[in-house]
């Protein structure tokens, strides 16, 4: 261990939420620094702590135990459970820290990289003096929109106010804003989390330029830090060792027997629950396109069942040859495969920008969080989709599939749509965008070591 720091240049921790869809970027940003030079230590906690024989080249050091069992346990409240967790890392985290400082097999830190979402790090980074970065794993017209409700009281949701524009984002509505289960805990979380990104040495974005350059724009102007948009960060490191499953082989063996880009590929998510109406709504929408479609039906999807048992025989009966129900499929694998035409999505950032790195159409079934904003921008600015409103209905779903497999209305969403991922093709290549920005990233780290080290000699 203490010869594979040496040999490195440049100690990193990084500290990931365990939520899936933000632990996923911040591992896809290790492996992208590590391959830099770098070397990486990933602290976590108990709850969803990464796989770590899948990253032999990480150092792994756990904090909190078992302070948090589980995110079900918070009934869906993102914001009571960030609030634990935040409350309940940071002296962990500060120990961990002095630990490490006083351990000969590391090399001193250099930078602490953290989630936005778990902003106890600013504080233990600022205390121990360490330079300090923050990971947005989320939209920047996210971030916008909860700067809005952040200074408009948390959310605004009279039912007579809600198709009216948002001052100074016209192209939202007050219905398209971040949505949270409650409102208890938001005000403080949301504090705290622009309170630790805006005084930030430099804020890390897992989108991109070509997609959102003016707002990128505008949060540098506010926050007086450099920006790097470098994602989608999973296409710089896509061949991550996965655990191959027997229903993995099949679904994608099932999907080489059909035709290109006829496939609807439904997914909503590792967290989302719905009703028993919303799932039989949704199975008999996509029933009645007459497309064939994967569909991924989690264990606990149905408030906490299983909803495969949920769906009646007549749907098993009446779809057999065109449709496939997995309770775990590889997203990023699956969205690449030459037979998908379209994703029923609930819009969850990881989720979408996947979705777009593909070309893949959305069909959008937002929820809650930064899933209605990024919605409203698949359908209304980068027009890649379509989105589905209010209520989940059969003969919506079945409509929306229809036009984008065969109206004109779907052509041009299509052809929008591989558009789309040539701009992603094009900012990921040595002089793109993305990969500009990255080399800019690693350059600044370096520029703040050198000084560091000079102020310290």
């Amino acid at each position: 261990m203490e010869k594979k720091q040496k040999e490195r240049k440049g100690h990193l921790v990084l500290v990931p939420c365990p939520l899936p869809s933000h632990m996923s970027p911040m591992l896809h940003l290790a492996k992208l620094l590590h391959s830099q030079g770098f070397s990486i230590t990933v602290i976590h906690t108990q709850l969803n702590s990464p796989n770590q024989s899948h990253y032999p080249e990480f150092s792994f050091e756990s904090i909190g135990g078992s302070m948090l069992e589980s995110y079900s346990a918070f009934d869906g409240d993102v914001m009571l459970f960030l609030s634990e967790l935040n409350m309940k890392c940071e002296t962990p985290f500060h120990d961990c820290l002095i630990k490490m400082q006083l351990c000969s097999q590391y090399n001193p830190i250099s930078c602490i990289i953290y989630d936005s979402v778990m902003y106890f790090s600013a504080a233990v980074a600022d205390d121990l003096q360490i330079l300090r970065i923050v990971l947005r794993t989320s939209s920047a017209a996210n971030y916008i929109g909860l700067s809005i409700l952040d200074e408009n009281d948390c959310h605004s949701t009279q039912e007579c106010r809600l198709e009216e524009p948002v001052a100074g984002f016209p192209f939202l509505r007050m219905k398209d804003m971040p949505l949270f289960s409650t409102q208890k805990h938001t005000r403080k979380v949301l504090t705290c989390i622009y309170n630790g990104t805006k005084t930030a040495s430099a804020i890390i974005w897992n989108s991109l330029w070509c997609l959102e350059h003016a707002l990128f724009e505008k949060i540098e102007d506010e926050t007086l830090v450099p920006v790097f948009p470098i994602g989608p960060l999973q296409r710089y490191s896509s061949n991550f060792s996965t655990d191959v499953l027997s229903e993995e082989q099949s679904c994608m063996a099932w999907l080489d027997k059909q035709a290109q880009s006829s496939v609807v590929y439904v997914s909503t998510g590792s967290v989302i629950t719905m009703s028993k109406d919303e799932l039989l709504e949704m199975a008999w929408g996509l029933a009645n396109s007459d497309q064939p479609f994967l569909w991924v039906v989690r264990d606990c999807l149905v408030n906490g069942s299983d909803g495969v048992e949920q769906l009646p025989r007549e749907f098993h009966e009446s779809t057999r040859s065109r449709c496939r129900i997995a309770s775990w499929l590889p997203q990023q694998k699956v969205l690449a495969h030459r037979s998908i035409g379209c994703f029923f999505t609930h819009n969850g950032w990881n989720s979408t920008i996947e979705s777009i790195a593909e070309g893949v159409p959305m069909l959008c079934w937002p929820r809650v969080g930064d899933q209605r904003v990024n919605a409203r921008f698949v359908s209304h600015v980068w027009r890649v989709g379509l989105q589905l409103e209010d209520r989940l209905l059969r003969e919506e779903i079945d409509r929306a599939i229809r036009t984008l497999f065969v109206d004109e209305e779907g052509i041009q969403i299509q052809k929008q749509a591989k558009e789309l991922k040539k701009k992603v093709e094009i900012s990921l290549r040595q002089e793109g965008a993305s990969s500009d920005f990255f080399g800019r990233l690693v350059k600044y780290i370096r520029l703040q070591e050198t000084m560091i080290s000079l102020s310290n000699a």
